[in-house]
């Protein structure tokens, strides 16, 4: 029998308050920056929130039915008792067809014009960036999925004492507290990027062979930035692949220091301390979480060049520098090196659009908003 919390907003219901029904059966970290939204606005009393931990049940969606709640990168919700809202945070930029099938309102992470059909095109709409975040609260909805998805009630009461010790981040976990922070204008002008290289044998995984020559591309991207940011920058710079065994074998001289300064408290930890970072494509042309990490740490921004379209007033030369091969990426990151005011100001606007957009309140009330003009 599914679980469900069906606690409303202490604030009381009115007839303008927002009725959601979230169905959270997704154990993914892709979802969790919109669970902790629609928390924050349940404990704010702008919705009264309601959360199953199973599956959106549908007549036409059976390929979803037997999908294990880590392989699903979304989320359902009723808003107001009769429109289906699917927020759809997976890397690829095609589209859940049952899902969109049957949504009134349909929000993607990667979106993109061409991945939509043309039938459908009214109601998609961009997501916006994603990441990994959580309340750091004991937050009642975040609790009972907590405590649901790892039975721990089996080994009572120490298992329950372990798990609470988790949530209650006596290990790090990234939470709205830790995952932010204004601009630092006065910073020596370093760079950073820290990146992964991806094993084009898939690791076990069925990739095409599109999919292994994308990888391979992106590797040597990466691997070239690297490389020129390095020699021009010297000690300016700090980044190289995460010590990975496909790293090891096959970008021996471009690795970082050591195999835990990627691990998330580390790598959050040098963020704070680089003013300038850059950012690559990610897998389907993603835009990968360390570029919400940056807007959301106000920093200045060079990025290869976006194929997903991002919600809101995020523009080249305002919220980043573009490029399109290393030595422009090189180029870029010269530029913001050098020119102090164009980087402070780039550095205020991205904490401006963190606020306005990526705090995960806001992202939520956006697309509720939009949901119900719909």
């Amino acid at each position: 029998m599914p679980i469900a919390d069906n606690s409303s907003s202490p604030h009381g219901r009115d007839s303008e308050m927002m009725k959601c029904t979230m169905f959270a059966y997704s154990t993914s970290p892709h979802v969790s920056q919109l669970y902790t939204g629609f928390s924050l606005l349940a404990a704010k009393g702008k919705i009264s929130l309601t959360q199953k931990l199973s599956n959106y049940s549908h007549r036409s969606i059976e390929s979803m039915k037997n999908l294990r709640p880590q392989d699903l990168n979304g989320l359902f919700l009723i808003l107001d008792e009769k429109k289906t809202l699917f927020y759809d945070t997976s890397d690829s930029p095609n589209l859940q067809n049952d899902a969109l099938e049957i949504s009134d309102a349909y929000f993607k992470r990667s979106f993109t014009h061409a991945s939509i059909p043309d039938r459908h095109k009214s109601r998609v709409y961009p997501l916006g960036l994603n990441y990994e975040l959580y309340t750091g609260t004991l937050n009642r909805h975040e609790i009972v999925r907590f405590i649901a998805r790892r039975n721990v009630f089996k080994n009572f009461p120490w298992e329950l004492m372990k798990r609470m010790a988790e949530l209650l981040s006596l290990s790090f976990l990234p939470t709205i507290k830790n995952m932010c922070a204004p601009p630092v204008l006065h910073q020596e002008p370093c760079v950073l990027f820290m990146a992964r290289a991806w094993d084009p044998s898939g690791e076990g995984a069925e990739l095409s062979g599109e999919e292994k020559a994308q990888r391979g591309q992106i590797n040597e991207t990466r691997a070239r930035c690297i490389e020129l940011l390095r020699k021009e920058l010297g000690p300016k710079f700090y980044g190289g692949f995460a010590q990975t065994k496909y790293a090891v074998n096959n970008y021996s001289k471009l690795l970082l220091e050591s195999p835990l300064t990627s691990g998330k408290e580390n790598y959050l930890s040098l963020l704070r301390q680089y003013p300038i970072c850059i950012a690559t494509t990610g897998l389907h042309d993603s835009i990968g979480w360390k570029m919400a990490e940056y807007v959301a740490f106000s920093k200045a921004i060079v990025l290869e060049k976006l194929k997903c379209l991002v919600p809101g007033n995020f523009q080249a030369k305002k919220n980043y520098l573009e490029f399109d091969t290393p030595e422009k990426c090189l180029q870029e990151t010269m530029r913001l090196v050098e020119d102090r005011q164009s980087r402070q100001r780039m550095m205020e606007d991205n904490w401006a659009y963190y606020k306005d957009h990526i705090m995960p309140d806001k992202l939520v009330l956006r697309t509720l908003s939009i949901a119900r003009e719909t």
